[in-house]
């Protein structure tokens, strides 16, 4: 059992400090929490839900409130307004507000609540985030920042390596087992993506060769996690972030934030660049509606312009027109 998975048992199970004072709001919780484990929902889900509700309990108490006394008011207009007083950014102010909607539609449908107090509780106006991207010299750089001489070096290269090959998040990477390797179709399987959805991605040659390299030195090992250390135990999810970190580092890439999840950007827009269809990066990102995959088309526009220009069939089927002509004359 994962440490995230220990701490959902822990936070379903335990009585909070709090309860003896706010014995209602501690069973809500409880219970929300309970609902969110039978629905499968991932352990940092969970954990991330439990923080902030218990930070909320504090607010409430700062209030001088209660569920019983709360108002839709008190969530869209005085929370909101503190939050922003706050200078808090519009992502974390959205991820609390989306926190509290998932809380009280719960207490709605499960009777303890006569009204959905979150239900006009709606998210604030985002900027529209900037993505980064490497470009084709940094990622041949950052791919060339690992020693492959080394176990370490060949680990780090073949994350590397499946991150931008496949596109998938961090901790598709960090969930994956050895059986969710296929050499016989050649296709890397997520069991635990975003929303528990399965999928199963198309890997090419050079990420093959990679895998079976690296796999053949992991050896045989108690458990089934893709990824290990030099002393022979699961990898953690925070060193593969500080290990791409390192290796961009390494290559003096500057300017760029996001760390593993750039590979994920940077996929799609190559995907996008050489031909690929939105329909079908849908699918490999695993996103549940066209959504952010249009996002990507609107942010690679200049670049897909650039490209169209490059390979037009109508100025390509030209310029052989012509130079047919000129042979003629």
């Amino acid at each position: 059992m994962t440490q995230q998975e220990n701490f959902v048992e822990t936070a379903v199970a335990i009585t909070y400090d709090t309860a003896a004072a706010n014995p209602q709001h501690a069973e809500a919780v409880r219970m929300f929490l309970m609902d969110c484990r039978c629905r499968n929902l991932s352990p940092y889900t969970i954990e991330g839900y439990h923080v902030y509700l218990t930070s909320f309990q504090r607010k409430l108490e700062a209030w001088q409130l209660s569920l019983d006394t709360l108002t839709p008011k008190d969530l869209s207009v005085r929370m909101i307004n503190e939050m922003l007083e706050q200078n808090l950014k519009p992502n974390t102010i959205n991820g609390k507000i989306r926190t509290l909607q998932q809380f009280f539609k719960f207490l709605y449908h499960d009777g303890q609540m006569q009204i959905n107090l979150a239900d006009t509780l709606k998210p604030i106006k985002n900027d529209q985030r900037v993505i980064h991207t490497f470009t084709e010299e940094q990622v041949q750089h950052i791919l060339a920042a690992p020693d492959r001489n080394t176990f370490t070096g060949l680990r780090d290269y073949t994350i590397m390596l499946l991150f931008l090959e496949t596109g998938i998040r961090v901790m598709e990477m960090y969930n994956l087992t050895i059986p969710d390797i296929n050499f016989e179709e050649n296709t890397v399987l997520i069991r635990m993506g975003k929303g528990r959805k399965f999928r199963s991605i198309p890997i090419q040659a050079t990420c093959i060769d990679s895998l079976k390299h690296y796999i053949a030195e992991r050896g045989s090992q108690s458990f089934d996690k893709l990824w290990i250390t030099v002393f022979d135990s699961p990898m953690a999810r925070n060193s593969m972030i500080h290990m791409v970190k390192d290796h961009m580092a390494k290559a003096e890439i500057t300017g760029v934030k996001g760390a593993c999840h750039i590979f994920r950007h940077t996929m799609a827009k190559f995907f996008l660049l050489n031909g690929g269809d939105i329909f079908t990066l849908q699918y490999l990102l695993g996103h549940a509606n066209l959504e952010m995959t249009r996002y990507y088309v609107e942010l690679f526009n200049t670049d897909l312009h650039k490209q169209h220009e490059k390979y037009s069939p109508i100025e390509n089927l030209t310029n052989e027109a012509d130079f047919a002509e000129s042979e003629v004359e």
